[in-house]
């Protein structure tokens, strides 16, 4: 650092005659050098040398590093390097990086800090896939990478250590630990194949000559936990499956577009192309998106390397440190849920396999060769891309040359792990496009998607041209952008984007370097909130200290101080690369200069100005969200602010801001990981050794019209906060015989919560006026018309995102069940004779289309097992059935409750795939004895465990005790209920199941027909009506209701979604009230005959209405239901029994037991049907497959899991949530949301918008603000 320029210079005499122009990189442009830094100073090498290999540090591994350009898919071969040759190619590489970077005098600090920052050892979503399947008992990360200077892993440790209190408030940790071998590891899921026994001592890769014919004994071992293959597939999927990775240990894999950078320091503070988007990438667009290094000196670049290869991927755009980092340096890491899928705050998410899908696919099949796959799979975890061509990776490349072909959507030009990534546009809730003026716009043409596009580089250009002009220029200028906006679609991309901000304007050096604190969770080690910049309702962001106006950070790592010295960062001092100050006071206006474009800056709002009537600022909408509340007689009153902040229904004690400011947020339910056992593969941790099993990454239903609401976690204060399903996996597995030893299970996590996984999260989403959340998508709307977007609202689940997967269960009375292969094997697994089939598996397609639709292949069961022979006259008769993990749950008459062992349902080894016990009737006992059973139900289709052990540092709520338990319908018994939780634990030793309670006090459950489980109470069907039971307790259930036959006529099934039920009687359907679950109130009723079965999805009741058909019901409003459509496939359809609904990737399926004629599939939606990415779609059945029965006749279809319900109508948690804390609603915090306080009855809002027919903005507010106090009252007194 002291060094003079001459001690430099004969550090690099020798590099610059190869060399030439490559410069320090510290260098920038327009200013001159403060520090006197040579060439070997950072990189090492012999600069007095002569020729290249002396001058140059030799790799071991050369035919790798056979280029100048960082290594594709490198991974764990920098921890093989000398640490010497990794100084050479990238002195910021943290295994160095204390040599080069962090010496005295250069930045120590900065150094330490982002080796022990969560973007390098990445601990949360390592500790939550451990913790939400099973794998570890504690929430709290305890694993973390981090490589010693020799490549070795390496513990982490805070020093300090925490207290408790400072983990538990703050979530810092104590220290991590390298991730273990899998090998060693224990499975948290103890699946069937995991249990206890087996014949023979397994030999990996050898398989058993005396294996008995269709009957495999051979377990993955005959020893314990831990041993041979009995090993965790979380662990695996860890190791070897690219989930986030690579972190800053490594380089990036510089394979696509989105995947080109360094390591370590490097990683961000050079630039390489990733993105040709001048929004994503700023000033560094124009360089492309293919990794290239620049081709000339620019006004960014003062000088190139001529060594360097300028048509080579894999080279930062210049030799260049700085600190203008863009958005789409970012985006490389920040796509998935562990790095918190941050592709939203650009208005994009992952590519749903369908949209647009006729330019994705090649025309014909492609059938992978099994090296294709492998090729494929390197490159992309998502094994459906070996099925389509963006797999080749330069059609991937130029993916965005297709966009002027599109029709429904725009693709980015970043490729993060391959991926395609999608446009999300502002839509209502039938999913019908909007303009920024809430205008419907009818059959959008390419060319408005893509002017929708480019609307955000007119505003960033406004903003950059405001300061130079006048207020009338302004208002013209404005005007002239809304004019351009109108009849064109909206990208949903932030709104701070759009301006022009890039992540580096809002997250500062310890957001991104660290603290040298270990936090566990990724908005632990944040110190900026939204309030740090624009302020409360009560004060605004800047504040006057000492004659000097000063801004603060508040977050969660803001640091904290003993009075009288403020907590936090002081933004005010904080500068940008070209010498302004980030955040600048312009008369009573506080600005913000960019960071990343130079001449660039915006205003920032003051939340007080917007609900300050006499500013111009002024936003009614946002007076009234950010002022209601109910006085003390139940009436709304706004306007002004209590004294109690606490009196404001949203305040900032309790309450983030993007509960309200998001207008969307990414869900993905449903990641399909398939393990392969024969499928060899490197780790991408640690050594990375190559050994056998690969897990693929196979994500699924893609969604962004969902909205949820939870509570936070502790660190954020438990504040209610957007939600969303992001690690709601299924697991499979293939042996060394390529035999399906698990299908598409799902987990249970530690505490015993189902780990179809939920989590709180900051969705970046946020805009402007009209499109973010109004009134009505968290509150009951004066029209009655958002039953669904409640239920979907506080996690109660809509039915409409429920998994069915490969299997269809159909239940055919006296001859049994058949499970209906109805999905292909391989991803995408496409529904058989759907759009999507078409589309990837062509031939496939074709040949079903020949075949008349028929699908020709079931595995069938009798429903019968060696003990009929003792009871002959007790025949069962399958008349429902539930499937949950590796059980199917029959309720089969006269024979009572039995369950069925499905675990190898997809195992081509054996001969009978479904059986009743694996052992005799000694070792196990899978029925239940009752006289006649009519239905039997768990309370979930996930599966929480209210057995397991509980820690009170995971702050994890208990599971019911009612969850552990089936309950069965029967005529003559009641309600009967049956301990279930044996089959949960993964012991064979303890099944057998007992009937614990039947409850039938005094006859009152006679004539049972069918139960459904709502909270705490369960709702049967009888002769006497609609019976409410408590099952609170379930060893002590009591009737508190009956809804009675002077409503009801013999009610035989019942379904729920939210305030209302829907109940199938003899004179058809009719419509509940439960708000009050233990009180049913009559609604209305539409009158059907033959009505057998209702099911609920959203908007639409679909009804089994036997030889009318399906009868779809529109219930948007539950107390007006009207028939939206009757179909009957032309009459194929005519002796229907029982529809459930499932959703497979992007498109909802019903499937039917249609009696005499067997089981048939409908597509309801495809991304052909308008509006598909709605939240109200309206559906278009079309009849895409039938499997007809060899005899018997199809009565019902199990229902798929629910991968939206997080919560049940009592307000039990039954899913898990990846923070420490966070948790939904429970039924008192539920029902503040639509019950008034005072009176106890539901209350309902309006949501208004501005007339934007009214040219003057001020006359337009004025309006709106009179709307509002007709439905709200008048609007008290701002200020005095």
């Amino acid at each position: 650092m002291r060094q003079s320029r001459e001690e430099a210079d004969a550090k690099s005499h020798g590099c610059v005659v190869c060399h030439k122009n490559a410069h320090d990189p510290h260098k920038q442009p327009g200013k001159p050098l403060a520090i006197q830094l040579g060439c070997t100073d950072c990189h090492g090498g012999d600069p007095c040398a002569t020729t290249i290999e002396q001058a140059h540090v030799p790799s071991r591994y050369p035919t790798i590093w056979n280029s100048s350009a960082n290594p594709v898919r490198s991974y764990t071969l920098l921890n093989h390097e000398s640490p010497e040759f990794i100084q050479f190619v990238n002195p910021g590489d943290l295994r160095v990086a204390h040599l080069s970077c962090g010496t005295v005098g250069c930045h120590p600090n900065e150094t330490l800090q982002v080796k022990k920052g969560m973007m390098t050892h990445g601990c949360m979503l390592w500790g939550a896939a451990l913790y939400n399947n099973g794998s570890v008992p504690k929430k709290w990360p305890m694993y973390g990478e981090s490589y010693s200077m020799h490549g070795a892993p390496q513990r982490l440790q805070t020093v300090p250590p925490p207290t408790a209190e400072e983990t538990a408030r703050k979530g810092v940790l104590p220290y991590l630990d390298p991730l273990p071998r899998y090998q060693a590891s224990q499975p948290g899921n103890i699946l069937r194949i995991f249990e206890r026994g087996g014949r023979f001592r397994t030999e990996p890769g050898i398989p058993e000559v005396l294996e008995e014919p269709g009957r495999p004994r051979e377990r993955i071992s005959n020893r314990g936990l831990g041993t041979l293959n009995r090993t965790d597939p979380v662990f695996i999927g860890l190791q070897k499956t690219r989930l986030f990775d690579p972190t800053l240990n490594f380089l990036g894999t510089n394979d696509h577009p989105g995947d080109y950078r360094s390591s370590g320091c490097t990683s961000c503070h050079m630039i390489y192309a990733n993105d040709r988007s001048p929004i994503h990438s700023g000033p560094y667009a124009k360089y492309g998106n293919r990794g290239y290094a620049a081709e000339k000196p620019d006004d960014l670049i003062e000088s190139v390397d001529p060594m360097i290869p300028k048509f080579q991927s894999g080279h930062p755009v210049s030799h260049n440190f700085t600190r203008s980092i863009p958005t789409s340096q970012c985006i490389v890491c920040h796509i998935h849920p562990g790095t918190t899928v941050m592709n939203s705050y650009l208005g994009y998410m992952w590519w749903d396999m369908e949209t647009d899908g006729e330019n994705m696919y090649p025309r014909e099949q492609h059938d992978p060769t099994a090296e294709q796959i492998v090729q494929a799979e390197m490159a992309d975890p998502n094994s459906a891309s070996v099925k389509g061509l963006w797999s080749n990776p330069e059609f991937l490349t130029e993916l965005t040359s297709l966009n002027k072909h599109l029709e429904k959507t725009q693709f980015a030009d970043f490729h993060g792990h391959g991926w395609v990534f999608r446009a999300v546009y502002k839509k209502d809730r039938q999913g019908n496009l909007l303009d920024k003026f809430g205008n419907r716009l009818e059959h959008v043409e390419n060319e408005k998607l893509q002017q929708a596009m480019a609307i955000p580089l007119y505003v960033k250009e406004l903003e950059r041209k405001k300061p130079t002009l006048s207020l009338a220029e302004v208002e013209k200028a404005e005007q002239q952008l809304l004019d351009l906006q109108k009849g064109v679609p909206v990208h949903m991309l932030d709104v701070h984007l759009e301006k022009g901000m890039h992540c580096v304007d809002c997250h500062f050096v310890q957001d991104v370097h660290g603290d040298t604190k270990l936090y566990g969770e990724v908005r632990a080690a944040i110190e900026i909130q939204c309030i740090d910049c624009h302020g409360t309702v009560n004060d605004k962001a800047f504040k006057l200290i000492n004659n000097r106006w000063q801004m603060r950070t508040s977050g969660p790592a803001a640091k904290e101080r003993e009075a009288p010295q403020p907590n936090g960062r002081e933004l005010s001092a904080m500068t940008t690369p070209f010498g302004k100050q980030r955040f600048e006071l312009r008369g009573d206006k506080l600005y913000q200069n960019s960071m990343v474009e130079k001449g660039l800056s915006w205003e920032v709002t003051q939340v007080s100005d917007t609900i300050d009537p006499k500013h111009p600022k002024y936003n009614a909408n946002a007076a009234l969200a950010k002022t209601i509340r109910f006085d003390e007689l139940g009436k709304f009153e706004w306007g002004d602010l209590p004294q109690d902040p606490l009196k404001l229904a949203h305040c900032n004690q309790t309450m983030s801001c993007s509960s309200c400011h998001s207008s969307w947020n990414p869900s993905c339910y449903g990641c399909h990981l398939p393990q392969e056992a024969n499928r060899k593969m490197p780790d991408l941790h640690n050594e990375g050794d190559v050994t056998k099993n690969y897990v693929s990454y196979d994500f699924q239903t893609l969604r962004d019209d969902v909205f949820m609401l939870a509570h936070d976690g502790n660190v954020t204060g438990n504040k209610i906060n957007p939600s969303r399903s992001s690690c709601a996996i299924h697991v499979t597995s293939y042996n060394n015989n390529r035999e399906s030893i698990y299908t598409q299970q799902q987990t249970i996590s530690a505490e015993g919560l189902s780990g179809i996984a939920f989590s709180t999260n900051v969705p970046h989403t946020v805009r402007g006026r009209g499109e973010t959340k109004m009134c009505t998508d968290c509150h009951l709307s004066q029209a009655n018309d958002n039953n669904a977007i409640m239920s979907q609202l506080l996690m109660q689940g809509t039915n409409y995102l429920n998994f069915i997967g490969r299997f269809c269960w159909v239940g055919c009375g006296d001859h049994g069940f058949y499970a209906v292969p109805v999905t292909e094997r391989d991803a995408p697994q496409a529904v058989i004779g759907s759009h999507l089939h078409e589309l990837a598996f062509r031939e496939h397609y074709e040949e079903h289309e020949e075949n008349d639709h028929i699908l020709e292949h079931a595995h069938e069961h009798p429903g019968r097992d060696i003990s009929e022979v003792f009871r002959p006259f007790k025949q069962p008769t399958v008349l429902t059935l539930q499937k949950r993990g590796e059980y199917l749950y029959a309720a089969c008459g006269k024979a009572g409750v039995r369950v069925f062992d499905i675990a190898f349902i997809d195992h081509k080894g054996f001969s009978e795939r479904v059986t009743t016990a694996p052992v005799s009737p000694i070792g196990q006992k899978f029925f239940v004895r009752t006289k006649y059973a009519t239905s039997v139900y768990a309370p979930a289709t996930i599966a929480p465990d209210p057995t397991r052990k509980h820690y009170p540092e995971n702050d994890e709520q208990k599971v019911p005790a009612h969850y552990g338990y089936l309950f069965a319908t029967d005529l003559y018994e009641g309600l009967v209920f049956i301990g279930a939780g044996t089959l949960l634990d993964g012991d064979p030793l303890n099944n057998f199941l007992e009937k614990e309670l039947a409850f039938n006090p005094g006859g009152a459950l006679d004539g049972a027909q069918s139960v459904k489980i709502v909270g705490n109470y369960a709702y049967v069907c009888c002769e006497k009506g609609l019976v409410v039971v408590d099952v609170t307790d379930p060893k002590k259930p009591c009737i508190v209701n009956v809804l009675g036959k002077e409503f009801l006529n013999h009610p035989h099934q019942m379904e729920v979604e939210f305030r209302y039920g829907f109940v199938c009687d003899e004179e058809g359907l009719k419509v509940i009230d439960i708000t009050d679950p233990s009180c049913p109130i009559p609604v209305t009723a539409l009158e059907f005959e033959d009505l057998h079965n209702v099911y609920v999805a959203r908007n639409y009741a679909y009804l089994a209405a036997g030889k009318q058909g399906l009868i779809i019901v529109d219930v948007t409003n539950p107390e007006k239901p009207l028939v939206d459509q009757i179909f009957n496939a032309e009459g194929e359809i005519c002796d229907l029994h029982d529809v459930k609904l499932g959703i497979t990737y992007n498109s909802e399926f019903a499937y039917l037991a249609d009696g005499k004629n067997g089981m048939h599939v409908l597509q309801l939606t495809s991304p052909h049907v308008e509006g598909n990415d709605g939240f109200s779609v309206r559906p278009e059945p079309k009849l895409i497959a039938t499997y007809h029965l060899h005899e018997g006749e199809a009565l019902c279809i199990a229902e798929g899991i629910d991968r939206d319900r997080a919560v049940d109508e009592s307000g039990n948690q039954i899913a898990v949530f990846g923070r420490v804390g966070a948790r939904p609603f429970n039924y008192q915090q539920q029902r503040k949301l639509y019950i008034n306080p005072v009176s106890q009855e539901p209350f309902r809002v309006e949501t208004f918008s501005p007339d934007y027919r009214i040219e003057f903005p001020n006359l337009r507010e004025d309006l709106l603000h009179q709307q509002i106090e007709s439905y709200y009252g008048s609007a008290r007194q701002f200020r005095e």
